[in-house]
């Protein structure tokens, strides 16, 4: 089969009410089931109120996309605009029949979600997890499918590595996609949950964390670098007894080099016999 526009955005798949498109149906509201694929896992309820109103004012004026089942069909995308007609006393409501592979489907409901901007951070990022896991899809032909960046889905993936109530508390919209980042900086779980508690008990910024974890950082580093110094002091005075001279020990980041210091011909002689032994 011939796969479709996927990838391109909604405007290819889903008709606008003004084209009097061939192909849609009015389908009994009760033999639509919903996506098995569907990413989103939470519908809010006020704004699914808000959709209720317009379709009993308006009717539904965009089809939900099915795939026909053996009794039935199965909605590909549109759920919220079912689940609104639903509560709005509809009996049937207007559809677009589509055969798509279960691959399609869930790129289907995910691009709608997305371009929609209806997923929350976690919904996204399991959405992406599934599309490499059951299909076997890179990250580049993630992004070329939904039609974001190739880094973009890497941040999101990386999301599934935070602790599981770091998760929920993205999911419940109590940190942001930038907190969820910084924290994802820090080396062990026990360093994020106690940065998440502290971000959600004092509504921290994202540039508040990123400040506390770069100090954090830098104190940590501070102890080494105060042994290192007083170790390259104690062989600098070491050297200076044994040539007798000044000696300087300077340290790069990969390497380094010591100077020695002197003052004529014969002060050269007499080091360079002191290194000879």
């Amino acid at each position: 089969m011939q796969r479709r526009a996927l990838g391109k955005g909604l405007k290819a798949l889903i008709p606008v009410a003004e084209e009097k498109q061939a192909g849609i149906l009015e389908i009994p509201i009760e033999d639509v089931r919903p996506n098995r694929y569907q990413p989103r896992k939470t519908f809010d309820d006020s704004k699914l109120a808000e959709l209720v109103s317009s379709i009993k004012e308006k009717g539904v004026v965009q089809p939900i996309i099915v795939q026909k089942l053996d009794s039935g069909y199965e909605l590909i995308a549109g759920e919220r605009r079912w689940r609104a007609a639903q509560k709005a006393g509809m009996d049937k409501i207007p559809a677009l029949i589509k055969e798509v592979t279960n691959e399609e489907s869930l790129e289907l409901a995910l691009i709608e979600n997305i371009q929609r901007e209806n997923l929350n951070s976690m919904e996204e990022s399991r959405a992406y997890q599934r599309l490499a896991d059951e299909f076997n899809l890179t990250q580049e032909e993630i992004s070329k499918k939904v039609g974001k960046d190739r880094s973009s889905i890497a941040n999101y993936l990386r999301l599934l590595k935070l602790p599981q109530e770091i998760q929920d508390s993205i999911s419940n919209e109590e940190l942001t996609m930038g907190h969820a980042r910084a924290l994802l900086s820090l080396n062990s779980a026990k360093e994020q949950i106690s940065l998440k508690d502290m971000i959600i008990e004092k509504g921290m910024s994202v540039r508040e964390i990123e400040s506390i974890i770069n100090r954090d950082r830098q104190s940590k580093r501070e102890p080494a670098k105060r042994t290192i110094d007083i170790f390259k002091n104690r062989l600098g005075e070491e050297l200076q007894r044994f040539f007798g001279t000044k000696v300087n020990i300077i340290k790069g980041r990969k390497r380094g080099k010591i100077e020695i210091v002197f003052y004529s011909d014969e002060d050269l002689e007499r080091i360079v016999e002191l290194i000879r032994g």
